[in-house]
This record gives structure tokens, C-alpha cells and sequence, in this order.
């Protein structure tokens, strides 16, 4: 929870973000190197294979969601920030 309460403390995050901020947190400490399974991290100690970290992105970065068509008019934005 520490490091739950910094990343949104340093991103200005609304506390309503607390779950999806939790699960990051969660998914940064499996792929990062503990001695509790010999410098792994527990990714690796579990599955065997080193974690692919291609996929991850700068916290509170500007994102984007869908708005499907039966909630928008014709010249509506098709997304909100």
C-alpha cells in the first residue's frame, strides 16, 4: 500500500483510482528482482521463463477509452480522455 499510496500522490491521482493503482503495484513487485527467491523475481521463480517487459508504460500517463455508438451522436468524439 506504500507504494500504492506514491504512485498516486505523485501522479495527482483522485483516491477513486486506489484498485487500478494497487493491481500495478502488484504486477511491478512480481517482475522485480527480491532476494526471497535468489535475486529472481517471482515471476521467474514461478513460471520459469524471465517476465516480458516490453508492455509497460509511464504511470498516469494520458489514456483513452472507447465511447460505443448507442452512447454518442454522429458528431460526437469517438473517445474520452
Amino acid at each position: 500500500m506504500e507504494m500504492t499510496r506514491c504512485l498516486l500522490h505523485e501522479k495527482h491521482l483522485p483516491k477513486k483510482l486506489w484498485a487500478e493503482t494497487a493491481n500495478t503495484v502488484v504486477f511491478l513487485l512480481n517482475r522485480l528482482p527480491t532476494r526471497a527467491v535468489g535475486k529472481k523475481t517471482p515471476y521467474e521463480a514461478w513460471r520459469g521463463v524471465k517476465p516480458d517487459l516490453t508492455n509497460l508504460k509511464i504511470f498516469g500517463c494520458l489514456c483513452f477509452s472507447h465511447v460505443p455508438q448507442v452512447k454518442r451522436d454522429k458528431l460526437d468524439e469517438k473517445a474520452e480522455e
